[in-house]
C-alpha cells in the first residue's frame, strides 16, 4: 500500500501546544504477529521559495517500528525521478545507486516501539513557486510482518519566500553534550534514577528568510522534571513541562538556535524508557526583513508583513524524544547528579561559520552538499562524507 500523506500543522504556538498537552502521534494498537513492523510516514511537506542548495532543507520522514520485535539490517530506497524542476536534490553519499534518481541507504536497527526519521535534503531548484512533485521512500525490512505500510509518496510543495523552522532532539542519555548532534556520542549510556542530563535538541531556520524571536514548548515524559532551563522560560507544572521565549534571537536561513534544558530523571524511577517527551518551536516576530539581501536593514515588520509572511511547513516544527534510564545500585539508593538551578542559562544563538558546522552535522547538510540522510529522535544514523 501506498501511503500519502497531507497532514494539518500542528504547531499553534508554544502556550497553545502545551495548553492542550501537545499532539501525540497514534500507531497501530498491536502489530499483526510477532516481529517488526516498520511504518513509513511523511513529517515535512513544504519549502520556502529560494532556498538554495547549500543550504538544503532535510524533508523528514519517519520510520516507526509498530512491532513488538526489533527490526535488523534496515534501509531504505529513495526515489526521486518524480520531483519536478521546481525541486532538487543534494546527490546522496554513503548509498548505492539503484536506477534513475534513486538510492538505497543503510538505516541499520529499530527497536520494537523505536522510531528512526531520515531527512532527505531538497532545495529550490528554479525560484518558482507550486507543486513540486513528489518523492517515494520504501523501508526495505527483513521479516517485516506487514509490508502494507512500507512505502510513502512525499508530495513536495514549494511556498512563498519565507523561514522555515526545523526542530531536532535527542534522546536523553548520561554524559551527553547539547550541542546539537551526536558526534563522539555514539556510546549511549542510560541516566540513573536521581540523576540529571541534558536535552540536546536545536531549532533550525531551514528557510529563505530570516526569523526574529522564538518561542518554544517542551513537555517531558512522565518520572522526569526540569533540572535547569534557559532564562525566558516558565515552568509549567501541570502538563509537565516549559513554555519559553526569546525575543532577541535572530535566525537566518542556515543558522540554528540551541535551547540549554536539564532534565532529571526521578528517584524511584523503573529502569527502562520513559516515552514521547516532545518539543515544538513557533516565530514570534516572523514579518522581518532578510539581511541576507544587501542593503537591507533590521526593522520591525508591519501588520500586513506578518499578516503575509509564516511558516513555510510548521507541520516539522515539532520533534519527540525519550529519556532512557538505568537499574539502580542495589546496594544503595539511586546516584542522583547535581542538578542545576532553573531560570540558569539560555539559548545559543549559534552565527557564523559556527553555525555551518554544526547546522551541516546536525540537519544532515554539510557544507560540500554530499549527505543524504539525518537521523532525528530516537535512533539516528549520519551518512556524510
Amino acid at each position: 500500500m501506498n501511503t500519502r500523506l497531507r497532514a494539518a500543522a500542528i504547531s499553534a504556538g508554544a502556550a497553545t501546544v502545551l495548553a492542550v498537552g501537545l499532539v501525540a502521534i497514534a500507531g497501530p494498537a498491536s502489530a499483526a504477529a510477532d516481529g517488526p513492523d516498520v511504518a513509513v510516514t511523511p513529517i515535512s511537506l513544504h519549502i520556502a521559495k529560494g532556498v538554495k542548495e547549500a543550504k538544503a532543507k532535510p524533508f523528514q520522514v519517519e520510520l516507526r517500528n509498530f512491532g513488538n520485535v526489533g527490526a535488523t539490517g534496515v534501509s531504505v530506497k529513495v526515489q526521486l525521478s518524480n520531483l519536478t524542476g521546481k525541486i532538487g536534490y543534494v546527490t546522496p553519499d554513503g548509498c548505492t545507486k539503484a536506477g534513475k534518481a534513486a538510492y538505497i541507504c543503510p538505516i541499520g536497527d529499530i527497536a520494537a516501539g523505536q522510531d528512526v526519521v531520515i531527512g532527505v535534503p531538497l532545495f529550490n531548484a528554479n525560484g518558482k513557486k507550486g507543486d513540486g512533485g513528489y518523492f517515494t521512500v520504501t523501508a526495505i525490512v527483513p521479516g517485516d510482518t506487514n509490508d502494507e505500510n512500507n512505502v510513502a509518496d512525499v508530495d513536495v510543495t514549494v511556498e512563498p519566500k519565507s523561514y522555515d523552522l526545523t526542530v531536532w532532539a535527542q534522546d536523553v542519555y548520561a554524559e551527553v553534550v547539547a550541542d546539537g548532534d551526536e558526534v563522539g556520542e555514539e556510546t549511549k549510556t542510560p541516566v540513573l534514577p536521581g540523576g540529571t542530563a541534558p536535552l540536546d535538541s536545536a531549532i533550525f531556520n531551514h528557510g529563505s528568510k530570516r526569523v526574529v524571536g522564538i518561542a518554544y514548548a517542551v513537555k517531558l515524559p512522565d518520572g522526569t522534571s526540569v533540572a535547569s532551563m534557559p532564562d525566558g522560560c516558565v515552568a509549567r507544572e501541570d502538563v509537565n513541562g516549559i513554555v519559553c521565549e526569546d525575543d532577541e534571537v535572530v535566525l537566518k536561513p542556515g543558522e540554528v538556535l540551541l535551547p540549554q534544558i536539564t532534565v532529571k530523571v526521578a528517584a524511584d524511577a523503573p529502569a527502562g524508557v520513559l516515552t514521547d517527551g516532545i518539543i515544538d518551536a513557533t516565530a514570534l516576530e516572523p514579518g522581518a526583513t532578510d539581511l541576507e539581501e544587501p542593503g537591507d536593514e533590521a526593522r520591525m515588520a508591519t501588520q500586513g508583513q506578518r499578516k503575509q509572511l509564516v511558516d513555510a511547513d510548521p507541520i516539522d516544527n515539532q520533534a519527540r524524544f525519550d529519556v532512557f534510564v538505568g537499574a539502580a545500585p542495589t546496594d544503595e539508593p539511586g546516584t542522583p547528579g547535581e542538578p542545576g538551578t532553573p531560570g540558569e542559562g539560555g539559548g545559543l544563538p549559534v552565527t557564523g561559520p559556527q553555525t555551518a558546522l554544526i547546522a551541516g552535522v546536525g540537519a544532515a547538510v554539510l557544507a560540500a552538499g554530499i549527505v543524504l540522510l539525518l537521523a532525528l529522535r530516537r535512533r539516528r544514523r549520519f551518512v556524510a562524507e
